[in-house]
């Protein structure tokens, strides 16, 4: 059994998951996230999905808890990032003969380390290299250095040229609205590409109904714009068709470039290092302040209070404009992915 989180962390999965289905293990999934659990189905490799809300209740837990338990596991998986006890208390709670997770101190590995379990540190670099180590101690790793997003071929499209792609949303959960660039300059951004004769699709996520009531006022008549609320398997088979994608640290920037379109994804607080979608993809993160997003904290918070400038001020409207641009004008984007490097986890920085 594996316990997904988000769509940007649950393909960051990726490698744990392929591994484990090449080695011919039957999968179960816990989620907490209906586009994940969507994706989980679509994969074709896991057998049974059993979902959380995303701010579970304690008879919650103990339900599906229950619930899994029954089904005898050998092996509980609970990928990066999981940092906060709970997850391990589940994990041990649904009675695996072996668990197997991240070391991250403290109360989460004295939960972990009280039956056999296997624990591999942490090291940096991007958040799917974790996964990728955690996948090689299991002996389930399909390639030594498979960096990829696992995505569903259903979801896949042909390209149309000249189309973009925009969303302007993320997970509205523990502060993650903090990472998103100002709504009005994704508009303006959308606005701008319509009167150069560009076709727009405008994406809105489960979370974003504020967002969806202000599109729909925003583009009323607008010609070439199209606004994209969908199931997440018709969402990305939509996404898949844009040359072009821009938006924030958010599981569509992941998702988009995943399938293969040219990706620009904005930073603020989060490190383009640790969360760069994998593909075709910029991570656009401009500002002088470090990132400062703890991985061990309960929410994300600006930490030298500054109103979180990284991404809503240091971002700047024509830059973002010229490197979609650029990206239009281009056949493809070379990418480089860190493996291993500098991270913060319940307030100490580690390199």
């Amino acid at each position: 059994m594996l316990l997904l989180p988000g769509l940007g962390d649950a393909l960051a999965t990726s490698p744990i998951l392929r591994g484990l289905h090449r080695e011919s293990w039957t999968i179960d999934a816990m989620t907490m996230h209906e586009p994940v659990s969507e994706y989980a189905r679509a994969l074709g490799a896991v057998r049974d999905i059993y979902e959380l809300p995303l701010r579970p209740r304690i008879a919650d837990v103990a339900r599906a808890t229950l619930r899994v338990r029954r089904n005898r596991y050998d092996l509980c998986v609970v990928p990066f990032p999981a940092t906060r006890w709970q997850y391990m208390a589940i994990a041990r709670g649904a009675g695996a003969r072996r668990l197997a997770s991240h070391a991250y101190g403290g109360l989460v590995d004295a939960v972990a380390r009280t039956g056999r379990a296997t624990i591999v540190p942490l090291r940096g670099g991007h958040r799917l290299a974790e996964n990728l180590r955690l996948a090689r101690a299991l002996g389930a790793a399909s390639a030594p250095d498979d960096v990829s997003y696992w995505l569903p071929d259903a979801w896949r499209s042909p390209r149309i040229p000249g189309l973009l792609g925009v969303h302007p949303g993320s997970m509205a959960y523990k502060g993650n609205e903090s990472k998103r660039w100002p709504y009005d300059r994704f508009v303006a951004l959308v606005r701008a590409q319509a009167q150069r004769g560009r076709q727009v699709r405008f994406f809105i996520g489960p979370h974003e109904d504020r967002e969806a009531a202000s599109a729909e006022k925003d583009f009323r008549g607008a010609a070439g714009i199209s606004i994209i609320r969908e199931p997440i398997a018709r969402a990305a088979r939509a996404l898949a068709q844009c040359e072009v994608f821009i938006g924030n640290d958010a599981g569509f920037s992941h998702l988009a470039s995943g399938l293969g379109v040219k990706t620009l994804a904005l930073f603020g607080m989060t490190s383009e290092v640790r969360g760069l979608p994998i593909g075709p993809a910029i991570g656009y993160r401009p500002s002088p302040c470090p990132a400062c997003h703890d991985e061990g904290s309960k929410g994300f918070e600006c930490v030298l209070n500054l109103e979180y400038r990284c991404i809503l001020r240091d971002v700047d409207y024509d830059e973002v404009l010229g490197k979609i641009e650029d990206l239009f004008g281009t056949d493809g984007v070379a990418q480089h992915v860190t493996l291993e490097g500098p991270f913060r986890l319940y307030g100490k920085a580690y390199s």
